[in-house]
Parts: C-alpha cells; structure tokens; sequence
C-alpha cells in the first residue's frame, strides 16, 4: 500500500543522525514526506517521500508501513515540526476568529464532523488573518505516539509567507504547487490574495481546467496571467507543456542545490523539491 518513492540521505546509504537535527513531517491525504534539517549549516540532510492510496487503508497501517520502510522514523531529533497538507482548511481575518467561529466556518464550508481538533496559524500580511483546519483525532493520537514533542501548522501557512515577501509579483499571479495526487493553488491579484485551495486531481487535464477556471471566473485570460510551479509536474506527462502553451509566463520557483544535500538530488530537477525544502525556512 506504501510506496518509498524517494529516500536520499547524502552520500550514505543509511542515515546517521545527530542530536542537533530538526526533522520536518509533511502529511498529505495520499503522500507523507521526511525531511532532516542540519541546525548548524542550515541544509537538508535527509529527504523520504513515501506515496499511498488512503482508500486501502487507515493513518494507523500507513503509519506502520511509513515506520517499517523508513530510516528516519525512531531516531532522536532537537525538534519536530509538522505540516498538515489537508483539503479541510480555510483563511480567516484575523479579527473573525474565535474559537467557536473557526468551528462554525469549517462545518460550514466542509460539513461538520466529529472527533476533530481545529487549529490556526497566524500570517501576517497587509491585513493579519489566519488559516484554520482541522485535524482527526485519530491521526493525532497517531502522531503522539510516533513523535515525542512536536509544533503544528497547515502547509498553506509557508506557501503563502513565501509568495508575501515577494515585491515583485506580476498583477495577475497564480502559484501552483503539484503533489501526487492534489495540487495547492495561490491567486494573487494586485498584490492581493484571491485564493488559496487545494484540488484532487487524476492527470495533468485537471490541473489546466481547475487554473483556467480561476483565472476566467475573475474575467482574465491566462495569456495575461504569470504562473510559477513546483513540486512533482514531472510525475505528470505533458502538463508544463500545456502550462506553457496556455499562459502568458511561466516559471519554476527553484532552490538552490547548494543549499540541499547533493547526492542523488542531481537525477530531479531542482523545483521538484521546493515545497518540502521551503517547509524548513
């Protein structure tokens, strides 16, 4: 049910773990990523990226699968940071939140559900606001028992931090960022954010579709629009060619390798792993 589609650990073929080092857990509906920050230098010393199906299992067989193929999971770290990569979250101002309205806006929006935890983060921005989203107990109690002590955010949080220290965005801007079976859209217009949201998808026809239908349900052509994408689009056939074919600008939001581990990094081209290595800024 789990497939260990990535595990690099430098020039080793087992990781060796030192005490100083930060690990970071991104968990996403159909792919959990592991990834070992060095304290001291600032670079990445470990990558796993573990892919699944959740319809043939629960959190607590994948976790358990994760564990038997990891060389991470078990070793002692400095800190631990989780990243929730999950479809139910929303972006509130910051003076509309409240314990009970993050609640009602979740249910509102995804439909209620029992047996959740609802957290926020806050992002400071032109006008302060929060994304808030909800997490299944279940999973919680999972995590709890894998990881001593850990600190919580949703994804969107360093995805939307990133694209507002930028000065330079064009006035119609979509980030895309592709992940093994969904995607995370952000729509800036004018500098200000439009949308911020996660879609399923099967092949890279989906992806067009959900880009073109913002840009056109806001009255925009996307020869007009500037896209930058990263993350997994070699693992969909065809898809930065219809990119390109289909706006007016698009590019790569790329880190530099000097900043990462080199082994084995050199047979992926370097924007397949911004999204995980931005999760470590």
């Amino acid at each position: 049910m789990v497939t260990k589609w990535i595990g690099l650990y430098g020039n080793k073929p087992n990781y060796t773990n030192k005490s100083t080092n930060h690990l970071f857990v991104e968990i996403s509906p159909s792919q959990v990523v592991y990834l070992v920050k060095n304290t001291v230098n600032a670079q990445m010393e470990a990558i796993e990226i573990f892919h699944f199906n959740m319809n043939h299992g629960d959190w607590s067989d994948i976790f358990f699968e994760i564990k038997e193929q990891s060389a991470l999971i078990g070793l002692s770290f400095s800190n631990t940071s989780i990243y929730f990569n999950i479809n139910e979250a929303l972006l509130l101002p910051l003076n509309n939140l409240s314990a009970s309205s993050a609640d009602d806006f979740l249910s509102l929006v995804y439909g209620p559900e029992e047996n959740t935890t609802t957290k926020h983060d806050k992002i400071e921005y032109s006008l302060p606001f929060v994304t808030i989203y909800r997490i299944k107990n279940s999973l919680i109690e999972i995590l709890n028992r894998n990881f001593i002590l850990f600190n919580i955010q949703h994804t969107y949080s360093p995805i939307l931090r990133d694209v507002f220290e930028r000065d330079n965005l064009a006035p119609i801007f979509l980030k895309l960022v592709v992940y093994y079976q969904h995607i995370i859209v952000v729509y800036i217009k004018d500098n200000q954010l439009q949308l911020t949201q996660t879609y399923s998808f099967k092949n890279s026809d989906d992806i067009l579709y959900y880009l073109l239908g913002i840009i056109q349900q806001d009255g925009y052509t996307a020869i007009q629009t500037q896209i930058e994408i990263s993350g997994l689009i070699d693992q969909h056939i065809g898809l930065y060619e219809q990119l390109k074919q289909s706006f007016g600008i698009v590019s790569y939001d790329e880190i530099n390798l000097e900043d990462t581990i080199k082994i084995g990094l050199e047979k992926y081209p370097a924007y397949t792993f911004t999204p995980f290595y931005k999760l470590m800024a």
